[in-house]
């Protein structure tokens, strides 16, 4: 399995937020020890991005943006920096803890997915890589263009620390979102993987209690290597010792107890970056679509509205993603329960002997579907990380969007309107 950390490691370490080196040396069983380098950059970076805001507020407040630019402007763009600001400080705020337990789940995944090719050695070639949608370089490259033409705007106006204040965070709130994301999706490949074996016991049994005569050159499959729509046929009854069907027990549960830890890791972090993304588009709609009702000829005041709104799009992107990512991880680890039920069927030709296992087996099941009301992965417990969230984000906003209508604005947007 590849690592998870392969592809969203480079970019952690230039924004700043990776501290240890475990990744690349092994710590034979110590704690991660702390990377002088990397955490003296890291101050840096975010020295770098305070000294940015502290000049970009005392410019805004000194400087207005325009003779003709509505107040509500002004209050979109402070509202960008400060929600910008306070997910920044929770995100490093957080950060050596996240790392540390980041470590700890790599360290757990990677020990787990060994276990399973010493054990089951006939699957130890099954590979399931992991694969990222076209929503993830989609909404890097938008995020690059949005934060180029932000730089340009900030460039003619002269505020040359707004850029930092304003693109670091959404490059921040990009690289955390995409590193849970690949954890998570790491869970996924596990639970995969072991999903294929209780399906290919399940079709050895199968095969066994009804066996068919194998065609004219057909070869024993065992040994091959299958894509994922395709399973081998394991003849060997000993595959499916209880020994090892307890084993697998084991494995899942901790693969389960894993995807648990890495959630309580990044929930503050997704709390705070789905909060301002939240908020910041919402608002940057409002404006746009007062813009659009009031006067839809005041074509500058549009642009720069809608490039507000839309600089939090690729977070949202890439936050749906996420969501994908959190829903099949789900339904990968409540699938067991599924193949357990039809594994208990055959109680009568394997589970006979062993009547202990054939109640462990059941318990495991039961717990799994009892289990599956709850998210795996929530934010603290305020929201499923899921398909629902989508329902509830959609619903809050037209909610929101109704009340903030209702301003008034017209006396703004007038004065604006004669003074151009």
């Amino acid at each position: 399995m590849e690592n998870p950390a392969a592809k969203s490691s480079f970019w952690a370490k230039i924004i700043g937020l990776q501290l240890h080196d475990s990744y690349e040396t092994e710590t034979n069983g110590k704690t991660p020890s702390l990377s002088i380098v990397r955490i003296l950059y890291s101050i840096i970076l975010f020295g770098a991005y305070l000294v940015g805001l502290y000049k970009a507020v005392e410019l805004t407040f000194v400087v207005e943006f325009a003779a003709n630019s509505p107040s509500i402007f002004k209050f979109a763009y402070m509202t960008h920096i400060y929600s910008g600001v306070l997910a920044t400080i929770i995100c490093y705020a957080s950060l050596w803890r996240t790392d540390r337990m980041k470590c700890t789940y790599i360290e757990g995944i990677q020990g787990s997915n060994v276990k399973i090719n010493d054990r089951y050695y006939k699957f130890r070639n099954m590979q399931i890589p992991i694969k990222y949608s076209i929503l993830v370089p989609f909404s890097i490259g938008m995020l690059i263009i949005l934060s180029v033409c932000e730089a340009y705007s900030q460039y003619n106006h002269g505020y040359y620390f707004t850029i930092i204040a304003i693109v670091y965070p959404l490059w921040m709130f990009h690289i955390t979102i995409l590193e849970f994301t690949t954890l998570v999706k790491s869970t996924e490949c596990i639970l995969t993987k072991l999903n294929w074996m209780l399906d290919t016991f399940l079709e050895s049994l199968q095969r066994q209690s009804t066996p068919s005569v194998m065609l004219k050159g057909e070869k024993n499959p065992t040994n091959k290597v299958y894509p994922l729509n395709r399973r081998p046929y394991v003849q060997e009854h000993e595959l499916i010792s209880g020994e090892r069907l307890t084993y697998m027990f084991v494995i899942h549960e901790n693969v389960a107890k894993l995807a648990e830890f890495i959630n309580g890791a990044y929930s503050t972090q997704i709390i705070a970056i789905v909060t301002v993304t939240f908020v910041n588009t919402l608002f940057g709609f409002f404006i746009v679509t007062k813009l659009l009702f009031w006067n839809y000829q005041m074509v500058d005041l549009i642009l720069r509205a809608c490039r507000y709104a839309f600089e939090c799009i690729p977070a949202c992107l890439l936050v749906y993603y996420m969501l994908i990512v959190c829903a099949s991880t789900h339904s990968e680890l409540f699938k067991s329960a599924s193949l357990l039920h039809k594994l208990l069927q055959y109680k009568s030709n394997y589970f006979i002997d062993d009547q202990a296992l054939f109640e462990r087996s059941k318990a495991i099941a039961l717990q799994l579907l009892h289990r599956k009301r709850f998210s795996l992965f929530d934010g603290s417990g305020l929201f499923r990380l899921d398909f629902t969230f989508i329902f509830s984000v959609f619903s809050a906003a037209t909610s929101y969007l109704i009340v903030l209508l209702q301003f008034d604005l017209s006396k703004d947007l007038e004065k604006s309107t004669i003074t151009a």
